[in-house]
């Protein structure tokens, strides 16, 4: 029986080797482009009521993928998918991510089965760390901004409980999936993030580029992969080519290809596990 690191490579790098998996993975691709498509074209008070029905179909069909290879395998592909893609929900507003955030509670409580409440625990946790590493981004780095003095900046950190909710989403995905993994998602998330804050291309920032990945206290190849994020977002703002941007960015793809296939040798049992019971 394959692992679950060689179940995931076999669809990473052989789309064709499930057709049914490679089916889905397209539909859920197609699920968030279609969701972003509708953001930007309904109004916004329709969509409260559009939202629900395109979330769910997202988690659904992730719900899907997962009973076919595993959650730890089938979150592992749909990240993956989201960076190739470009498509992800750290892409959508916060406000919208709060509507979606409801409807993850709801199908939480109404699914009965393992892997489908996983799955919507799972994604609801991301959902409120991609909310904190935004305040994070609005917050953390304006060291230069006169309209956010550092006290001020500090006291809304705590009024928002960021240390406090991003810990505990955190560690709420370790114990289903494990450390690595729960590291991977995360960052990827962040990266994804459309309002992310990047450090300027300056001679400063480029000191801080450099150290910041060193006190995550990652592994090596993780640790390579934040310094790859970083510069790449330097390179776009200094207005580097776009040819060598993408370049860039499927350096960005292929390392992090690797540190899922790495981080699913330390999954715990249940997230080994497919078939829906």
């Amino acid at each position: 029986m394959a692992s679950a690191q060689e179940l995931f490579l076999e669809h990473a790098n052989n789309p064709g080797f499930d057709p049914t998996v490679a089916e889905l993975r397209r539909s859920l691709t197609a699920a968030k482009q279609e969701a972003l498509t509708q953001v930007r074209t309904i109004q916004q008070e329709n969509l409260k009521q559009a939202m629900p029905g395109l979330y769910e179909r997202i988690v659904v069909t992730t719900i899907q993928i997962a009973a076919h290879v595993g959650l730890g395998v089938g979150l592992a592909l749909e990240s993956l998918d989201e960076v190739h893609s470009q498509t992800s929900l750290s892409l959508f507003s916060r406000e919208i991510r709060e509507m979606m955030t409801e409807t993850g509670v709801s199908l939480k409580r109404r699914h009965s089965n393992r892997i489908a409440k996983l799955v919507a625990e799972i994604e609801a946790q991301r959902l409120a760390w991609r909310h904190n590493h935004e305040f994070l981004s609005w917050l953390g780095f304006r060291r230069d901004d006169a309209r956010y003095p550092p006290q001020n900046r500090r006291d809304r950190l705590e009024a928002f409980k960021v240390q406090q909710r991003l810990l505990a989403s955190r560690d709420a995905v370790i114990t289903k999936l494990g450390i690595p993994l729960t590291v991977a998602l995360e960052g990827h998330d962040r990266f994804m993030l459309a309002n992310r804050w990047h450090l300027p291309p300056a001679p400063e920032h480029a000191v801080e580029r450099y150290v910041w990945p060193l006190l995550s206290l990652q592994s090596g190849p993780v640790a390579m992969l934040e310094f790859a994020r970083l510069e790449y977002d330097a390179f776009v703002d200094s207005g580097g080519a776009k040819d060598q941007a993408r370049a860039l960015f499927e350096k960005i793809a292929a390392a992090f290809k690797h540190q899922l296939a790495d981080a699913l040798e330390y999954l715990p049992e249940d997230a080994r596990a497919g078939v829906i019971v």
